[in-house]
């Protein structure tokens, strides 16, 4: 029988009934290749007659199938046997119901060539072909090229998968396989099913652009901006609500030059970008778009007719495959650039829309009174079966001055709802005897959102709701003690602002990985119309489901959004890849810039485990959050595989592209390019160098003792087996190491166990004299610079004390012994102290302004300060810490501060004159000059890395009598929260310490334009994240970042090989372990020269030398005005004060002097509360590491950071005076 070359005739009504609903169950052999068959070799399968393509085609009917049993089906009925043959022999018959895919080139063997001429073998897939062809999944058409009687052409038909399922089982993985080889051989081009083309010419395939890999990052950053299309909305009040937000306009004004804003409680122009991303989404909210199947191509055949291709199932269909992008997505708009407002925004324009009634839920029939109803009533009823915005409507009315409480009351008594009737459950035992089926629920449409954050954001999200906008209802739930209201008083309310932790425990525990719910809890019975949760990257969980998708599962939401900048760990704008570029003040062109690191980082290359990682969370965002079809189908209902479609590899094993990944991205992701935004609003500029400090003497003496460790290790183990540091089995020792030698470039106050690393290095060169040259000069120079540090006096009272050295000038000369860290050179000018010890002879004298001698019993006050720290050596105890909760204890009655009185340190007391005039580190004299120069202007953001770091800072801030507050992770969310808002809010708090951790986490600090780093940070995006947190929307002047840097030191080595790496190499190393390069750097680092007669006394010197005793004041009590005025008349002649006795440098710890006399005040101790609020409390002792290594260098090296981390410095808030608080939490 001939068929038709023509692929628009008619098909038989026959073909009717071969739909895809059902699957024969007819046995399919596995393919079983022979090598030697071709297609030449079985005429009798062969459907066609070969001819030349310039002549009308002809076609045979295929061989006779074997019968086949159909599958019975619940819907169709089972049809005879003969019937079916009769169908598949009919549908086998028309030629125009497939797809014409494309040519295969082949050699002729007729075609008369020499057979001395050696043939070069063609790429035709004949097996393949063989196969498919038997089991009738496809048809050829064999033709002749014209121009090359040696070549001959095959076209391929394949029958698609939605055609004739019932009768051709598509069930075989072997064919399958076969037909993708198939598919990959194609030449799609018109030229070649013409038969223009010959053997040899480079073909056209439709899939010619998959093999190029594209990393997830690169995807991320080049998704088409937002376009809302507002014409296209079908529901009116969704296209409204996209109209109001459009016409807000950039600065406020309509063109008649009016304030303006197009969303009625909005007080904050939008800036274009937040305009369109506003209202797509609302458009994805309203009507999500129809999007075709992520799983296949869009693909054009030579005749022009479109298919579509799942090319790693191996599946053509004529028909596409549609499914509706979800209610929501991911708001990914970069950092610091509104994305808080723009969810306000969506709130405002949609205030009073409802969700509608799941389709499950809807009532066919309209509902029966039992008497008829009033007009108001039954209008009412309708609204609220409709889910009409009628609170919209009222309040715009309401606004114009017109009220109908009365139909709002009555649109109140008739929202909408809807019952649920849970399942009938069972018992699995053996009875299988029904349980009691529980009640039906009833569900009430809610038109508020719930917004979930982290702890440390409810402030802001309060702040931005009470700055932007006017008119939300909003209820707060912060604590774990906080109460859900009852339904009736939630669905008064526009916005529900959660703690995530209050979330948490609304969800309940999760049992079985099942979350129990309270029954009592209000949110399950109402259907929210929104719900999003910021920072919400975790909020799916990885690897896992959290307690919030959980207790989502049982909620009934309508849109759901995640709101974050970086939806996973490695996916994050292009800018912060360039905020952590060096700069100059020179201008660049961000758009070369940005293509530069576009390019640089388009394919995966080295980080391909680190980006599946991602992708893995991203996969429970789809899947468990949105919801998102076809990846979060149900096994019944054709499931997406997640890993084979976004994570495809290639039979190499390498990095396939994945369309399918950039698809879904495109639908969820609501982000416009970094080159658009500014476009719109130019950020002011961004200064970003590096400041190379020269090491004091005992920057040099800590780091070289690290390396002496290193190295004495490194020749004694012989740098082999598990003896050896760099043995990947003592990774995580040497990351501890690294981790100290990093924070030795501020300041190390470490155990002081040298002396058995120097006998270890000395006994090693006695007992083997054959070691070469080279590693007997570094022990040698290495025992040198070792024995210098046990000589330096001072340098070991730091590590008794666990002091950082600050320098003085005119220090009281009755107390410069019981002050002076090392008695030997207590002589010396300047005069050398511990930072503590100073903060606290500071706090002494400021504590005793009000009597008429506040130098009086300071001496002894150094004895008892001196002697406090030295037994701390080897104690693990630190002083008794108090809680914010617990004020300190006093017998004397309340007094109070009205009148706002204070005292100050006179300018003609000799105490005046001492000045802080040095310190020991060259990055806190750098900062302190800084600091000191800048915070009157400026506000500041000091970023560190460790808090033995911001230990030291803040001494050194409170002894310049500069107000500060430090924002750690170890404070308790409420605390941080203060503190952020006192640093914002208040012109007193002029610096902020971070900890470098909480950088990420959505904190907006705009006010701030100077920000400092005190160590190199490897991950250039986390020190992106760290500087966006200032330069950002808000920020009106330009912002200046300094990263601290020792010269030629590890550090500095480490900061230029970073600069140095490709984005790939970076992506890779994690960890600067994790870089061969860094790794070998480290292993070869050399020790800081220090020639024997350098000055011990080298410091850092401050540029502007401060006060030590005059930067603070003391608050007076209204009632101790009276008293003191009284004092000072009984002493109007003032005593003479005996003269002490010159101290003997040689004297023991208890001089020979007339010691002061004794105050009846107790002497404060080391737990200080000062005026501004801070209190400070010096580290604890270090702890010895318990665990025993293979050799004897672990104990200066192998301190763990947490020893000082340990130590508990003391915050309050400014104006609560007798209230401590500790700045790294309790």
């Amino acid at each position: 029988m001939l068929a038709s070359n023509n692929i628009g005739m008619h098909v038989s009504p026959m073909l009717s009934l071969t739909d895809e609903s059902g699957t024969n169950k007819m046995q399919t052999p596995e393919m079983n290749y022979d090598a030697t068959r071709t297609d030449d070799d079985a005429p009798s399968s062969e459907p066609c007659t070969a001819v030349d393509s310039s002549t009308d085609t002809a076609m045979t009917a295929a061989s006779t199938p074997t019968p086949a049993t159909p599958q019975s089906d619940h819907t169709i009925p089972k049809l005879p046997v003969d019937r079916l043959e009769v169908e598949k022999n009919d549908l086998l018959q028309h030629l125009d119901i497939c797809i014409a895919v494309g040519v295969l080139m082949k050699r002729n063997p007729s075609s008369g060539t020499d057979s001395a001429t050696p043939v070069e073998p063609d790429s035709y897939p004949a097996a393949e072909i063989a196969i498919l062809k038997s089991h009738h999944w496809i048809q050829t058409e064999k033709f002749t090229c014209g121009d090359d009687p040696s070549c001959r052409g095959v076209r391929i038909y394949v029958l698609p998968d939605d055609i004739g399922s019932k009768l051709i089982p598509r069930s075989s993985t072997a064919l399958r396989r076969a037909l993708k080889v198939v598919m990959a051989n194609i030449d799609s081009s018109v030229e070649a099913w013409a038969g223009r083309k010959c053997l040899g010419q480079k073909g056209v395939s439709n899939l010619a652009s998959g093999p190029e890999d594209e990393s997830l990052w690169y995807i991320f950053n080049t998704l088409q901006d937002p376009e809302p299309r507002v014409e296209c909305m079908r529901n009116p009040y969704a296209r409204r609500a996209m109209q109001e937000l459009i016409t807000v306009t950039a600065h406020g004004e309509d063109e008649s030059g009016q304030d303006y804003s197009g969303v009625l409680g909005l007080k904050t122009p939008l800036y274009p970008y937040q305009r369109r991303s506003a209202a797509t989404m609302v458009q994805r909210e309203a009507q999500p778009a129809h999007m075709l199947d992520p799983r296949l191509r869009a693909l054009k055949s030579p005749k022009g007719q479109e298919y579509y291709y799942d090319k790693e199932d191996g599946s053509i269909f004529r028909e596409k495959k549609i499914y509706s992008e979800a209610c929501g997505g991911i708001l990914a708009e970069t950092m610091g650039c509104g994305k808080t407002l723009i969810c306000l925004a969506v709130i405002l324009a949609t205030r009073g829309h409802f969700p509608e009634i799941p389709l499950q839920y809807q009532e066919m029939r309209n509902p029966v009174r039992q008497t008829t109803g009033s007009l108001v009533e039954m209008a009412a009823a309708t609204a609220g079966r409709f889910s009409l915005p009628w609170k919209t409507h009222f309040d715009a009315l309401r606004h114009c001055g017109a009220f109908y409480d009365r139909c709002v009351r009555a649109c109140e008594r008739n929202r909408g709802a809807y019952t649920i009737t849970p399942p009938l459950v069972r018992n699995k035992g053996r009875s299988s005897a029904a349980f009691p089926r529980p009640p039906p629920q009833r569900v009430r449409l809610c038109s508020g959102t719930l917004i979930i954050v982290p702890p440390n954001l409810v402030n802001h999200w309060q702040n931005e709701i009470s700055t932007h906008t006017e008119g939300l209802k909003v209820l707060v739930l912060r604590n774990s003690s906080d109460q859900t209201p009852s339904v009736d008083e939630l669905l008064q309310y526009d916005i529900v602002l959660f703690s995530k932790v209050r979330f948490e425990k609304e969800a309940g525990e999760v049992i079985n990985k099942r979350s129990s719910i309270a029954p009592e809890s209000p949110l399950t019975s109402l259907h929210w119309l929104r719900i999003i949760v910021d920072e919400g990257h975790n909020a799916a969980g990885s690897g896992h489901r959290t307690n919030i998708v959980h207790f989502m599962k049982q909620l009934s939401i309508e849109r759901r959004w995640i709101v974050s900048g970086t939806p996973s760990n490695g996916l994050y704008g292009v800018e912060v890849s360039l905020a952590s570029q060096e700069t100059h003040t020179s201008d660049t062109d961000l758009t070369e810039a940005t293509t530069a690191v576009l390019r640089g980082r388009k394919k995966t290359g080295n980080a391909l485990d680190s980006e599946l990682k991602d992708l893995d969370r991203l996969r429970y965002i789809v899947m468990e959050f949105l919801d998102l079809k076809p990846w979060s189908n149900s096994r019944a209902n054709d499931p997406a595989n997640w890993t084979k479609y976004i994570k495809p590899l290639g039979e190499d094993g390498r990095r396939r592209k994945a369309p399918s990944l950039r698809a879904t991205l495109q639908s969820l992701v609501v982000r416009h390019r970094l080159e658009v935004i500014h476009s719109e609003i130019p950020l002011p500029r961004l200064y970003n160098k590096v400041v190379h400090l020269e090491p004091t003497f005992y920057d040099k003496l800590n780091l070289n003792m690290f390396i002496f460790g290193l190295a004495v290790n490194a020749v004694t183990s012989e740098r082999k087996d598990h003896d050896y540091m760099f043995h990947p089995r003592n990774r995580k020792h040497l990351s501890v190491v690294i981790n100290n030698l990093r924070q030795a470039g501020f300041w190390w106050a470490g155990s002081d166990d040298i002396s058995q690393t120097i006998d270890n290095a000395l006994k090693y060169l006695e007992k083997h004299p054959e070691t070469n040259k080279e590693d007997t000069a570094t022990l040698r120079e290495g025992v040198r610079i070792a024995q210098m540090a046990l000589r330096c006096g001072s340098w070991c009272a730091f590590k008794q004390m666990h002091e950082l050295g600050v320098f003085t000038r005119d220090f009281p000369v009755h107390a410069r012994s019981m002050w002076a860290v090392d008695n030997s050179v207590a002589h010396q000018e300047p005069l050398l102290l511990g930072i503590t010890q100073a903060h606290h002879a500071q706090k002494f004298v400021t504590k005793h302004l009000n009597t008429y001698d506040p130098a009086q019993g300071l001496a002894g006050a150094g004895i008892r300060a001196r002697r406090e720290l030295s037994e701390r050596e080897g104690d693990n105890s630190s002083p008794k810490k108090t809680t914010p909760d617990q004020p300190v204890k006093s017998s004397s009655p309340k007094k109070t501060y009205a009148k706002g009185l204070f005292k100050t340190l006179p300018a003609e007391s000799p105490l005046a004159q001492t000045k802080l005039v040095a310190t020991a580190s060259a990055k806190l004299t750098y900062l302190l000059d800084q600091v000191s120069e800048l915070h009157k202007a400026e506000k500041i953001i000091i970023f560190y890395d460790n808090n033995n770091t911001a230990f030291w800072i803040a001494e050194g801030l409170e002894l310049l009598g500069v107000d500060f507050r430090i924002y750690a992770s170890t404070l308790k969310p409420a605390m941080r929260v203060e503190y952020l808002t006192l640093f914002r809010e208040s012109e007193e708090v002029r610096v902020l310490l971070m900890d470098l951790r909480q950088a990420s986490h959505g904190l907006h600090i705009a006010n701030a334009s100077r920000v400092f780093i005190v160590n190199p940070i490897w991950q250039p995006n986390v020190e992106s994240q760290a500087i966006k947190r200032a330069h950002r929307i808000g920020q009106t002047r330009p912002v200046f970042v300094e990263t601290l840097v020792l010269k030629d030191t590890l550090e500095d080595r480490m900061l230029k090989r970073r600069k140095a790496m490709t984005d790939s190499e970076i992506q890779h190393a994690g960890d600067l372990l994790d870089d061969s390069t860094m790794n070998s750097i480290i292993q070869n680092e050399r020790f800081i020269p220090m020639p024997e007669n350098e000055d011990f006394a080298r410091i850092a010197y401050l540029r502007h030398p401060s006060g030590l005793f005059d930067r603070h004041k003391l608050s007076i009590a209204d009632d101790e005005e009276e008293d003191r005025k009284t004092e000072l008349s009984e002493h109007a002649t003032p005593r003479k004060r005996k003269r002490p006795v010159p101290l003997d440098p040689e004297s023991t710890d208890e001089p020979d002097l007339v010691t002061p006399k004794r105050l009846k005040s107790a002497f404060p101790g080391l737990d200080f509360v000062s005026p501004q609020g801070i209190v400070m409390t010096p580290p604890r002792a270090w702890s010895r590491s318990p665990r025993v290594l293979p050799f004897r260098v672990d104990s200066p090296l192998l301190e763990p950071a947490s020893g000082a981390d340990q130590a508990e410095a003391r915050g309050q808030a400014a104006g609560k005076p007798g209230k401590r608080v500790s700045i790294f939490g309790p």
